[in-house]
């Protein structure tokens, strides 16, 4: 008898393993087929939400010939009973523009030794995909730069002749910044207090020629104009 229950629960637990296996395994392999071409990798779009509406920006699409770029727009219906449907004529999925791509080069800068000893270093990374599909740099302090290096960090948006498309086009129209000869953002300096013009959230302008960047600070103590405050000159040393 115990023999027998021993073999009745060894073959339940095979019965149960291929059950297992049967009903598993389609599942894995459609998972892994899904990285065959066509497939979609919205992990690396830029995805935001507001109110019924999600969108997708510069989302890869991977086919056979390589990648492109999508916008895909989402809008949902909300029935009384809050159940989410994709409202009619959704999603809409347009091609993303090129990004914009500009003369600014990523690396690391070292300002004038006469500014903090010349320490004032800045390291520039990108260019990313920033909101809307627009091109976006970014800088931080380098490793051993003076603590009140300016700016010690900031983004800037590269949007071409149409400061409408720049994320911070509102700002620019409310301080009468028309200039299309610079790229602006906002960034700020550890030293606040020893450097009004470089405020936290102040309005920065980009401008890069050759393997000079020169940034412009359009805000004094909290307050933007629109003319430069301040400016500061760096030079690439290691692309």
């Amino acid at each position: 008898m115990t023999v027998f229950c021993s073999r009745m629960n060894s073959w339940r637990r095979s019965a149960r393993l291929a059950t297992f296996v049967m009903v598993f395994t389609p599942a894995w392999v459609a998972g892994a087929r899904a990285q065959t071409p066509p497939y979609a990798l919205f992990q690396y779009s830029t995805i935001t939400g507001s109110g019924n509406t999600i969108t997708a920006t510069q989302l890869p699409v991977v086919i056979a010939s390589g990648t492109i770029y999508q916008n895909v727009t989402l809008l949902f219906d909300v029935d009384a009973e809050g159940n989410l449907t994709l409202a009619p004529g959704y999603p809409q999925v347009v091609k993303s523009p090129r990004p914009i791509m500009s003369n600014f080069l990523a690396g690391t800068y070292v300002g004038p030794p006469t500014i903090l000893s010349g320490k004032a270093i800045i390291t520039v990374s990108g260019p990313s995909v920033g909101p809307g599909g627009v091109t976006e740099f970014n800088l931080t302090a380098a490793a051993g730069a003076d603590p009140c290096t300016f700016p010690s960090s900031g983004t800037w948006y590269v949007v071409g002749s149409d400061l409408a498309n720049n994320p911070f086009a509102s700002r620019l129209k409310t301080d009468g910044i028309t200039s299309t000869l610079v790229s602006y953002g906002v960034g700020s300096s550890e030293c606040n207090d020893d450097n009004l013009d470089w405020l936290q959230d102040s309005l920065l302008g980009f401008s890069q020629v050759g393997t000079t960047l020169t940034i412009y600070s359009y805000t004094h103590d909290g307050t933007d104009h629109n003319t430069a405050q301040d400016q500061i000159t760096y030079t690439l040393q290691n692309p």
